[in-house]
């Protein structure tokens, strides 16, 4: 199974999962694309400064010990653009 977000105070959505990330480095431009379990997907974008010093922290992390799916599932929610939840599942 994925890695799944699964909401601490789950709303209409319980979940999600991320089905595409972009990263954009002529642009400095990151889009994540989630899917809610029910057909509808959310694009969350981050832009210029913020966006180059994730992809620069990402591209430099250890990713031995948390996934790299999981780190942005928890970026994500650090930045309010998903509501707070737990990172369950395995790595694929």
């Amino acid at each position: 199974m994925a890695e799944i977000l699964t909401l601490t105070s789950p709303q209409s959505v319980s979940n999600y999962t991320i089905s595409s990330i972009l990263f954009d480095w002529s642009r400095d431009r990151i889009v994540v694309i989630v899917g809610d379990g029910f057909g509808k997907t959310l694009e969350l974008i981050y832009g210029g400064s913020v966006a180059h010093t994730l992809m620069v922290a990402l591209n430099k992390a250890n990713m031995s010990t948390t996934s790299f799916q999981k780190r942005v599932f928890q970026q994500l929610v650090a930045d309010g653009k998903l509501p707070a939840g737990s990172v369950t599942g395995s790595p694929e």
